[in-house]
């Protein structure tokens, strides 16, 4: 797949590339989205258009734990897809002054898509005023409308919701996939070691949404292995409490040093709350059994 990076102040250098072009900020690339994408690539080379950073975060929202995907997820998610071109829209005020026309007219028009695929909720141009209604005046559209499975919304606010909430299942069940995060191994305080539950503790350079505090099963990516995870979004309460939660990943079956190396956590189910334990025995014992409940759960 070929990224295309478009700056607004240097538009004069996109370039026609007839194509079906599928349009929209794709936090997720839920089921709706794949849709879409999947639709476009049955008879056409397909592009995706989406944003380097939701536009909301460039007029000064707080974006804190708000992302489903990152970039670097959603490319990814993309070429597996098939898609043959990412234009990636660099959000400054340049853009984000264009009006609707001036977006059609410098950016969509410059190249020239075949058909444009778009939910029926996307917007564009200065202060989101243009629709897909205008863009049919423009060029071949499909417009798709929001999916429903089982009378939930395949949205990505709903999404971001039921992760909030712990609803790993459901959230698999609207993603067509696992909630995944990408995050740094950094050096904790090795108190999971010491109980012989070595865990990795995970930084996040990207503002995903976490899910709520507890213990999950899961799968951690390194490289090209895969490893099943027990997953624990924690405070602490028994040991040390915190002011801020942590993620921390024990992995069933590796054995070797994590510090330093980036890897991928995939939440698939919540097991258990968060409690404070009556001894670090206590705890042990309980981490057992979390342990054991991994394994014959997780294929």
């Amino acid at each position: 797949m070929e990224i295309i990076n478009i700056d607004a102040q240097k538009l004069t250098e996109i370039k026609e590339n007839k194509i079906n072009l599928v349009l929209g900020f794709f936090d997720g690339v839920h089921l709706g989205h794949q849709k879409m994408i999947l639709d476009s690539i049955k008879n056409y080379e397909t592009g995706v258009m989406t944003f380097d950073i939701s536009p909301k975060f460039a007029i000064g929202k707080d974006i804190r734990y708000s992302h489903i995907t990152s970039l670097y997820d959603k490319a990814n998610i993309l070429e597996k897809l098939g898609v043959k071109y990412l234009y990636v829209l660099r959000v400054n005020k340049e853009l984000l002054s264009l009006e609707k026309i001036e977006f059609i007219e410098k950016i969509l028009k410059r190249i020239n898509p075949k058909t444009i695929y778009a939910g029926s909720d996307y917007r564009f141009g200065k202060n989101a005023s243009g629709d897909v209604s205008l863009l049919k005046n423009y060029f071949e559209v499909n417009e798709y409308p929001l999916v429903k499975i089982n009378d939930k919304k395949v949205s990505s606010r709903e999404i971001r919701n039921l992760i909030a909430e712990g609803e790993m299942k459901e959230v698999s069940k609207l993603l067509g996939r696992p909630y995944q995060i990408t995050g740094l191994v950094i050096e904790g305080k090795h108190n999971g070691e010491k109980m012989g539950f070595p865990t990795a503790n995970l930084e996040l350079n990207f503002p995903y949404v976490l899910p709520k505090l507890g213990v999950y099963t899961g799968y951690v990516k390194l490289l090209n292995s895969r490893y099943k995870a027990i997953i624990s979004m924690s405070t602490h309460p028994t040991i040390q409490e915190l002011n801020d939660p942590i993620i921390e990943v024990h992995l069933l079956s590796y054995k070797g040093d994590l510090y330093g190396k980036e890897i991928e956590v995939q939440f698939v189910e919540y097991i258990r709350e968060i409690k404070k334990f009556a001894s670090m025995d206590e705890l042990a014992s309980q981490l057992e059994k979390d342990k054991e409940y991994a394994k014959n759960s997780l294929k």
